[in-house]
């Protein structure tokens, strides 16, 4: 089924005549697509005026991350150390990226529900999740909130589709200001600033009504430049849902305005390629696409706050101590020199550093010319700017030890171990809240595989090593439920996250634990295999290929270790034979007549069958 594309694509530069946006008057809409018109400006509106001051914000705390902030003097640096904590908070971050696992809930799902794991990983690969994760840790570490989208993208793998994770700037989405959870609000709107040409091409129902908005004329959009003869306009996804009382579900709908002007709706089939296709809302799990990743939570309120809130006083006041540091520097490199009117001495030749002798009238210089240099600064200074740099390290968990640094004299283990463990406790308590917003988002997923993968179609995954070592390359069918009806059952898996990647120390205890595993394993009389032992080190990216080597000596060796057990059997049989030989020839010595003529017709047998094995272990 093909599905309209949910996400507008980047501006181009459209190069148009002045005078071009002569407006053709009021666009065509029936009562119900004005009224929608109507309701989703006002909405916007409102949630625009109550954002105003988080997003100034938010703006604030991205010019603090560039060191370009209002509160940074203009004649001294700014320190670096809430930016220096806020890279290693993502670093933790990135260290500690989830992967989620699908648990059957029911017996017969047990392939299908491991078979979904790859798929939900194939789909985060093909999205570029990790670069995504990144920039999500950092708008959550900045400003407080990273936001990320869940779509189906029809343009994905070459036009068949496939589920997409965009993120987003939060200054950017308007959620209803009224609710901490996104899904209960009345709606939220996701804006792109774009210009009037863009718009009229990508939606020609709309050309000639489309007219540059008071949003574009406010906060930084205010400086943006654009192509000559074009103008701004704000392009508003409009998200909101209905209730149907009758079956006790909601239908998230989503229309698009610019300028004004109508470009879609979903629930009107406004501009929709085929009528009635979103009758039942565009996503089946009823909620806005839309996850928030918090990195701490205000009550009643959508958006999170971050380290940039947290310590921006103290980053201003390390500053302005950085500041009188520097206006000591200043006035400590410059001499002022007073002289005494009608002294006898020449201004100008004392103002001249390169002169070396300087003649004048009187005895004592002293008397009537004295320099001067101001005083250098109380040592409370230095270290107040140093005290409140470390206590930030330690208030946001990046201390000395966590950030790889060591000092404080401390050298005993215990002692660096506990610094250590100090630092982390607030990184572990903030990887918790963003695993939930991980799982959140996962179920998203599996939903619109559900309800947008056509019946029938497989996907061929690569990646992971088998057993034997091979390279997996396995050809799944997704398994996707079957509506009933206009109802989608829930997906038959729990989403379970666990951390993909851990930090080096955790890595390291580890494979300790696993080599004391396989210790205490040869002791007992059963030692653990070299190649399951290489399968569960942890930290080793090319392990793959000496498993698989390990893997291929190990089966020569088997192969050996069968030819010496067949060489060793085929000896015994030899030598049994030989020892029947020997006894038929004594008793042929000791026998005669028809005994005799027996005994060399079985010794003959024998010899024959002596000579048969010697060439089959010959042979191998």
């Amino acid at each position: 089924m093909v599905r309209e594309k949910k996400k507008p694509a980047l501006p181009g530069d459209v190069r148009l005549d002045s005078g071009r946006y002569a407006s053709m008057g009021e666009q065509p809409l029936t009562e119900e697509q004005k009224n929608l018109v109507r309701r989703g400006y006002e909405l916007f509106r409102f949630f625009y005026d109550q954002h105003r001051e988080e997003h100034n914000e938010i703006r604030e705390a991205r010019k603090m991350r560039r060191l370009r902030h209002d509160k940074k003097s203009n004649t001294s640096p700014a320190g670096s150390t809430l930016n220096s904590s806020i890279d290693n908070v993502i670093a933790d971050q990135v260290d500690n990226m989830p992967e989620a696992v699908m648990v059957p809930e029911r017996e017969e799902t047990m392939n299908s529900a491991e078979e979904m794991t790859d798929v939900v990983s194939f789909v985060l690969y093909q999205s570029g999740w990790e670069s995504k994760y990144q920039k999500l840790m950092e708008d959550a570490a900045v400003v407080g909130t990273g936001v990320a989208e869940i779509f189906w993208d029809n343009d994905a793998m070459g036009g068949e589709g496939m589920v997409n994770v965009l993120n987003w700037h939060p200054e950017d989405i308007f959620p209803d200001p009224q609710y901490e959870n996104i899904q209960d609000g009345r709606a939220i709107f996701k804006v792109t600033h774009t210009t009037i040409a863009w718009v009229e091409e990508h939606y020609p129902l709309a050309k000639g009504y489309v007219r540059e908005d008071e949003y574009t004329r406010q906060d930084e959009q205010a400086v943006v430049q654009t192509p000559e003869g074009d103008q701004k306009v704000t392009l508003i996804e409009f998200w909101y849902k209905r209730y149907d009382a009758a079956k006790r579900r909601y239908r998230v709908h989503m229309a698009q305005l610019a300028g004004g002007a109508l470009l879609y709706s979903s629930e009107l089939d406004f501009n929709v390629e085929r009528k009635g296709e979103y009758a039942e809302g565009i996503y089946a799990h009823g909620q806005y696409p839309f996850i928030f990743y918090r990195y701490r939570t205000v009550p009643t309120r959508p958006f999170g706050t971050g380290l940039m809130h947290d310590y921006e006083d103290t980053q201003a006041t390390i500053d302005r101590y950085f500041k009188y540091i520097d206006d000591n520097a200043r006035a400590s490199s410059k001499q002022r020199t007073f002289i005494r009117r009608n002294s006898g001495v020449n201004l100008n030749e004392v103002a001249d550093m390169s002169r070396d002798f300087i003649e004048w009238d009187g005895n004592d210089i002293r008397e009537v010319m004295q320099t001067v240099q101001a005083q250098p600064l109380n040592g409370q200074i230095y270290q107040m700017a140093q005290y409140l740099s470390e206590t930030m390290k330690q208030d946001c968990g990046q201390n000395q030890f966590a950030r790889g640094e060591g000092g404080k004299g401390v050298t005993a283990f215990t002692a660096v171990k506990a610094l250590q463990d100090a630092g982390t406790k607030i990184t572990r308590w903030h990887t918790a809240s963003f695993k939930s917003a991980f799982r959140e988002m996962i179920e998203q997923i599996l939903w619109v595989l559900s309800e947008y993968m056509e019946p029938g179609r497989k996907l061929r995954i690569i990646g992971g090593y088998e057993s034997s070592g091979s390279m997996k390359d396995r050809l799944i069918e997704l398994v996707t439920t079957k509506a009933e009806g206009d109802d989608l059952p829930k997906p038959a898996y729990t989403v379970r996250v666990q951390v993909q990647r851990s930090s080096p120390e955790q890595i390291q205890s580890f494979n300790e634990l696993l080599f004391k595993a396989a210790e205490m394993c040869a002791q007992n009389g059963n030692p653990m295999p070299t190649e399951v032992i290489l399968g569960l080190l942890q930290g080793y990216p090319n392990k793959g290929a000496i498993l698989k080597a390990v893997m291929k000596s190990s089966q020569i060796q088997q192969k050996l270790a069968q030819l010496e057990a067949l060489n060793q059997q085929q000896a015994k049989t030899i030598e049994d034979q030989r020892l029947n030989i020997e006894g038929l020839e004594r008793s042929r010595r000791t026998q005669g007549g028809a005994s005799a003529l027996i005994a060399n017709g079985a010794a003959s047998s024998a010899q024959g069958a002596l000579d048969a094995s010697m060439k089959g272990g010959a042979m191998a």
